[in-house]
């Protein structure tokens, strides 16, 4: 017999990728858009959390355009995709977290991303 996982037992196996807070925010757009759709809080190979000024809906796939700092490389921006898991309201009232579960990794991305998490993240045990 297969047991099929809870939510909060997916949401533990999820988390077994070490998430790095950055030391500043990056702005995350919406697509090619120019609207800004949050900026980076946390980020890991798997997913990014990033915090808005408004709530974004939960299980819709984005396509994400982060600036990069310019010390990475010669790329000025990362695009992904990625599908919003979890949103809520931050413990500032005025804004909202949202997770992102990152997929069609490929190498470059991964290459960036790593490149983040090294030169521009501190570890947060909490």
């Amino acid at each position: 017999m297969v047991k099929e996982q809870t939510a909060g037992e997916q949401r533990a196996e999820m988390r077994q990728v070490e998430r790095r807070h950055l030391v500043f925010y990056l702005r995350v757009f919406d697509g090619m858009s120019t609207n800004v759709l949050g900026h980076v809080v946390d980020i890991s190979s798997k997913g990014v959390m990033l915090i808005s000024d408004n709530p974004i809906s939960v299980d819709v796939s984005f396509r994400l355009r982060m600036r990069l700092p310019s010390r990475i490389a010669n790329k000025e921006e990362l695009i992904f995709n990625a599908t919003s898991r979890w949103c809520k309201q931050d413990v500032n009232p005025d804004f909202y977290i949202t997770g992102f579960q990152i997929y069609d990794v490929d190498e470059e991305i991964t290459k960036y991303v790593l490149c983040l998490i090294d030169d521009f993240s501190f570890h947060d045990p909490a």
